[in-house]
């Protein structure tokens, strides 16, 4: 087995991904998460949303280590609106598993995101892995989190567990959350104001 020096890591837009290195990637992904396969066979992503970057961990130019980072839109029972960061397809290989590789690239997709001002990062896990994402500050939000295709249709989760972190100043909302694909404005303009509430 190498030693854990022998591990690199990037952060890659989709438009530093080669054809080769996507080609790798969609067979990763299809491996570690076979029940989603076919959707692999089609495109690397799910519910619509293409990574807007990914963390990647490398083993003598082999990944073996991957999280991707969507746009989505999370909006409140008082219309207030935040652009977030969503994480999706966190896997390490097995054989790789146990070196606090997951941990590394948790915290680069999450350092990522602060940097670009991003306020809150949301997650939906397996419940088996609640205490693991609570372990590295992640945190069950108190409401209903629901994943949204259009208001009048929810998307059932395979992963039932939402979670959240919050990454600036701005408290996570109270409230039943609705999380939908991105609606396109920019990353800290919401509906609404602390000072002078919803707007039209």
């Amino acid at each position: 087995m190498k030693n854990d020096s022998s591990i690199e890591y990037a952060i890659l837009t989709e438009e530093q991904i080669s054809p080769e290195l996507n080609k790798e990637l969609v067979s990763y992904l299809s491996e570690i998460f076979p029940e989603w396969a076919e959707v692999f066979a089609r495109e690397r992503a799910w519910h619509d949303a293409r990574p807007i970057w990914t963390t990647l961990a490398f083993v003598d130019g082999k990944v073996v280590g991957h999280t991707a980072v969507v746009e989505r839109t999370i909006t409140t029972d008082w219309n207030w609106r935040y652009k977030v960061v969503s994480l999706q397809g966190v896997a390490v290989r097995p054989e790789w598993r146990g070196r606090g590789i997951g941990r590394k690239l948790l915290k680069l997709a999450l350092d990522e995101a602060k940097r670009r001002g991003y306020p809150f990062a949301t997650i939906f896990c397996k419940e088996k892995m609640v205490p693991y994402y609570e372990s590295l500050g992640w945190q069950l939000p108190e409401d209903s989190m629901i994943m949204w295709k259009d208001r009048a249709l929810p998307i059932p989760m395979r992963s039932n567990c939402p979670m959240y972190q919050v990454l600036g100043e701005i408290p996570f909302p109270e409230g039943p959350i609705d999380v939908h694909n991105p609606f396109g404005f920019d990353v800290l303009d919401r509906v609404g104001d602390r000072r002078t509430g919803p707007r039209e």
